[in-house]
């Protein structure tokens, strides 16, 4: 117990599954040029491949793992999907979508070209895009979702921290607003939408340059001035 699982892939498909052993198995498909070495180091278990004739092709692993361990992945063109995992979780890839059910501490996925979701997580929750869709669902704690080209879909959130922004699509939150929470909503060229749940405390601050704003219930704006930038109190 204590011992990380760092895997790295050039290119294929890595996928994580949870079982009641405290043991790794790894299961590779890969052509007879490539083989894989399974290095124990200290609190370190790493995964490589390698090839004989230098140049790397594509891995396809199955790997289970013990419901309790930290994950590291990284790769270039690599999807990754892991299920029911319960530690810390970092993926990395360049081109290839991150599906993630579950995850606990701290949350880390990064790609450029691929979606990114996550499911069942708590913990401080890190997601970065730039050429894709974020989705989260059915997560509590620290959140921080950002994609340039993407839009990013929030639902059933539990947090009292979120900080979401794109700049080419839209936003789309609904959770609990918690009090004296902080939630940072922001696109450059899409819309946002915001379910506010009855009995809500909370102070809204509404910046736009070249849209409107609109509310589905009866609010009193506040403040309003002709940058378009007004506030309003809910509760």
């Amino acid at each position: 117990k204590g011992t990380r699982l760092d895997i790295s892939n050039a290119a294929g498909e890595v996928k994580i599954v949870t079982w009641d052993r405290d043991a790794v198995r790894v299961e590779a498909d890969h052509s007879d040029r490539q083989t894989v070495d399974v290095r124990a180091g200290e609190q370190r278990l790493i995964v490589r491949g390698s090839s004989r004739n230098g140049g790397m092709r594509s891995i396809d692993y199955t790997i289970s793992v013990p419901k309790w361990m930290s994950i590291t992945v990284t790769g270039n063109y690599t999807d990754v999907d892991m299920q029911g995992v319960g530690g810390d979780v970092n993926v990395e890839t360049t081109r290839g979508d991150i599906n993630v059910s579950g995850g606990a501490g701290f949350i880390s996925l990064k790609s450029v070209q691929g979606s990114i979701s996550l499911t069942n997580a708590q913990g401080r929750m890190d997601l970065m895009n730039v050429n894709d869709n974020i989705h989260v669902a059915d997560v509590s704690g620290d959140l921080t979702a950002g994609t340039t080209n993407g839009a990013i879909s929030l639902e059933r959130i539990d947090s009292s921290n979120v900080d979401a922004y794109t700049v080419n699509d839209n936003i789309s939150y609904d959770g609990p607003i918690r009090d004296k929470g902080v939630y940072r909503l922001t696109s450059h060229n899409g819309g946002i939408s915001l379910g506010v749940p009855d009995r809500t405390n909370a102070t809204l601050s509404v910046r736009t340059y070249q849209g409107g704003f609109r509310s589905t219930f009866p609010v009193k704006v506040e403040d309003q001035n002709s940058r378009r930038r007004f506030s309003l109190t809910l509760g």
